[in-house]
């Protein structure tokens, strides 16, 4: 008697199910397939974006070779064509990297103006514009006056900043060359007591606290 209880269960459970599949079939075939269409236009993305990416890349190597051969005016030229079709990585590394080119041309002062333009731009990644600023700074080093110098640099030597480091160094020497050396002194000391300071900044500060010292 139970056998015949559970065919009759389980034809009725057959006949529900085929109902509802004629019901809404058509619904779950849809979603499966919409699902497929969505991974395979995800994964044509990717591999485009990655395509994308390479070719950014393989464009900034070759405005770097430029420079390196001595041909800045074309770099420039190929590193502003990039910051227009570039995503905004790409673009903002192009953007810096003409502004050193700018400088290799000649054109120091219209290589400040991109450094300046960059460090204000919030849509600039943070670290890329404390960079644009010290390179700023850097640049200015031989013409501007200590308090310039220091107010441009001193937001970038706090702790926690990435470039903190470089521009405790360019402080050191924006001081010495005011003549004031115990501010050097001071500045080269941070540098040499600090562990966190790169090997290659400390060794640098320690070479100039001795030849103060002499």
């Amino acid at each position: 008697m139970s056998d015949i209880f559970r065919e009759v269960d389980e034809d009725l459970r057959t006949d529900q199910y085929t109902k509802l599949w004629r019901q809404y079939g058509r619904f779950v075939i849809a979603a499966v397939v919409a699902v497929i269409v969505a991974t395979a236009v995800w994964q044509a993305y990717i591999a485009w974006d990655r395509s994308r990416s390479e070719s950014y890349s393989e464009r900034f190597i070759a405005a770097l070779q430029m420079l390196q051969a001595g041909q800045p005016g074309a770099a420039i030229a190929a590193l502003e064509t990039l910051e227009q079709d570039a995503a905004t990585g790409y673009a903002s590394l192009a953007r810096l990297q003409r502004a050193g080119a700018l400088i290799q041309a000649g054109d120091r002062r219209e290589a400040i103006t991109l450094y300046d333009a960059i460090a204000n731009d919030d849509s600039v990644d943070r670290s890329l514009r404390d960079l644009a600023s010290y390179m700023a700074a850097q640049s200015l080093l031989d013409t501007a006056d200590e308090a310039t110098l220091e107010r441009r640099l001193q937001p970038l030597n706090q702790d926690g900043k990435p470039w903190r480091f470089n521009a405790r160094e360019l402080l050191a020497l924006t001081a010495l060359r005011a003549g004031n050396t115990a501010k050097a002194r001071e500045y080269y000391a941070q540098l040499t007591d600090d562990p966190a300071t790169p090997q290659a900044i400390r060794a640098r500060a320690a070479e100039m606290l001795a030849a103060m010292a002499a």
